[in-house]
């Protein structure tokens, strides 16, 4: 199980060092006070130097993200920086171009999908999973969990697909996806170093004690 911290732009160095412990650092570029490509490669390369993975993330303002004026662009420049690059599933404009530019680059593709407000039925999200694997190579499903037998058929339904994957049940009721899913091919959980940047996420210092309590260092 990787872990993964969201970061900005805001006290970069400052959070690279409480980051150490951290596998990945996932820059979420839409939430950059400073989009300019030039600075933004600047600080991936920074994080590589650091020793981290990074994932590369301009989400949409459809899925939780702010609209970018150049995102295509951005992503045109910044994906041979980053290891993985997360693109949403209803990005239908642009999707297929970056799964191509993906492979030309030699990179992991994510294809996310998010639900704020409910599970859908079984047969929904492996639908769902299937979709996203013939654009990427990684699929990304975060759901918002009602009950407890959500988190349940989430984890269930996404069982039998062997290919790397990254599952998440939103909200307090999900937040022990955020460790168990490792057991079921969930492998990158996200977490937050002062506040949580997602329901039910848990901080740095959480999922490192409890990675090594239940799967060793």
């Amino acid at each position: 199980m990787k872990i993964a911290l969201p970061v900005t732009d805001e006290r970069f160095d400052e959070v690279l060092l409480k980051a150490k412990n951290a596998d990945i650092l996932e820059f979420r570029v839409d939430s950059f006070s400073n989009k300019d490509v030039d600075f933004v490669s600047s600080l991936l390369r920074k994080a590589k130097e650091k020793g981290f993975e990074t994932i590369l993330t301009i989400r949409s303002e459809k899925e939780g993200g702010t609209y970018v004026e150049n995102r295509l662009k951005m992503f045109e420049k910044l994906m041979p920086l980053s290891d993985y690059t997360d693109i949403e599933l209803s990005s239908i404009d642009i999707i297929s171009y970056i799964s191509r530019l993906s492979k030309e680059y030699g990179k992991k593709l994510i294809v996310s999908y998010h639900n704020f407000e409910m599970t859908p039925a079984n047969f929904v999200i492996k639908e769902t999973i299937r979709e996203a694997l013939r654009y990427g190579d990684i699929p990304k499903i975060a759901l918002k969990a009602n009950s407890y037998e959500d988190v349940s058929r989430l984890l269930c339904s996404a069982q039998d697909v062997k290919t790397p994957k990254i599952l998440i049940s939103m909200g307090d009721l999900g937040k022990i996806s955020r460790i168990a899913g490792f057991i079921f091919g969930s492998f990158i959980t996200y977490v937050y170093l002062e506040k949580p940047n997602a329901p039910g996420q848990l901080s740095l210092e959480e999922a490192l004690y409890l990675r090594n309590m239940f799967y060793g260092a």
